[in-house]
């Protein structure tokens, strides 16, 4: 069997705001200190998150209008890169937004590629068309689904003999001394968090949730952290509902864990995500959770009633009684915030950094015979 050292590249659009970006710089820490040559293949945007490896940024190849010519040297500085690094894997992080340049890179660039799925709107990576789905991916040597309920649903569209599913790690150490930390807030509250640009995370009825509640007249604020162009009509809608004063909107803030650590409750309204980070992070810094049941991600995370509540999805009657639930039932809240640390060992870097070790030792194995 080979000995040297694994060198791999993790392909990703930035390095800050996203799970999947996340997740990318969380795993290459731990590859690092596996002895895995780890570089970075950046194609845009900002880098946030702390990582290891070499980085290497390819939009400083960018023109203003993006036009074709910078996009084709782009291609070609990706391509060169790759072939002179001979990298053992390729971690792509991006979904597929160009279908013809990413069967470029699938076929050009891209050898040993390990595809992962971060969202269960699967189409943003594989092709509903089975000839375009082929020929995007048929040379990839994995796809990694970040849920069970990922999984299922690319198993009904696409057919890989290597698919697993891998969930996105958590740093329970770094959670845990990020939380220590106080937060500026005298009051009791509830806290949500993620990007405002879309209506994703539906915060919209989290504040009519909120507002039909008891925890407004039991003076339990809550706080919204995130940015995007949907803020200002949040914030207007709080204003219409005379709760400018209990539902405060912070913005991107450097350290949500301790607002995390310090809630009653973490809550999540989504329509859908691949992995709901929030709701592993929330529990990871001792705080129990309360989620509709959508697709995909809560019901491999929250066990109902003994680290949180799972709601009935899209339910917002449901939604109210799981608020009051949480703060009248004592015996219930306890005892979910007391299993909420232990509830994701699972979900730990060294596990789920051991499990894709794993799957490198595994592909290696079968690639030498």
């Amino acid at each position: 069997m080979n000995t040297k050292p694994l060198k791999i590249a993790l392909a990703t659009v930035t390095l800050s705001d996203g799970g999947a970006e996340r997740c990318a710089a969380l795993l290459s820490n731990f590859f690092v200190a596996k002895g895995i040559e780890v570089h970075h293949l950046v194609f845009a945007g900002k880098v946030d998150y702390e990582y290891s490896g070499t980085l290497v940024h390819f939009e400083k190849l960018k023109d203003e209008s993006n036009s074709i010519w910078s996009r084709w040297k782009r291609f070609w500085a990706i391509r060169n890169y790759c072939k002179q690094e001979q990298f053992d894997f390729i971690l792509d992080f991006r979904t597929k937004e160009r279908f013809w340049q990413e069967v470029l890179l699938h076929h050009l660039v891209y050898d040993h590629l390990i595809q992962t799925i971060h969202s269960i709107k699967i189409d943003s990576y594989i092709p509903k068309s089975s000839w375009k789905a082929w020929l995007l991916y048929h040379k990839a040597k994995a796809m990694i689904t970040v849920s069970d309920s990922i999984l299922a649903k690319v198993e009904n569209q696409y057919y890989n003999k290597h698919l697993f599913t891998i969930y996105n790690p958590i740093d329970l150490d770094y959670f845990e001394t990020k939380a220590k930390e106080s937060v500026p807030f005298q009051h009791q509250f509830i806290v949500a968090a993620g990007s405002m640009n879309q209506n994703i995370k539906q915060f919209d009825k989290l504040i009519e949730i909120y507002s039909k509640s008891n925890l407004p007249k039991q003076n339990i604020h809550l706080i919204i952290l995130g940015e995007g162009d949907l803020k200002a009509s949040y914030i207007q809608l709080a204003h219409n509902l005379y709760l400018n004063d209990k539902i405060h909107f912070l913005g991107h803030v450097n350290n949500p864990f301790s607002y995390f650590k310090n809630a009653l409750f973490g809550v999540s309204t989504s329509k859908y995500e691949g992995l709901p980070m929030v709701l592993l992070e929330t529990l990871a810094c001792g705080t129990p959770v309360v989620s509709w049941n959508y697709e995909s991600g809560p019901s491999e995370i929250i066990q109902d009633r003994h680290n949180g509540l799972l709601v009935l999805n899209q339910d917002t009657n449901a939604m109210v009684e799981a608020f009051h639930a949480m703060i009248e039932d004592k015996e219930l809240y306890l005892r979910c915030k007391s299993n909420s640390k232990t509830s994701i060992r699972d979900f730990s870097i060294d596990k789920i950094g051991a499990t894709w070790m794993k799957l490198f030792e595994k592909l290696q194995k079968q690639h030498e015979n």
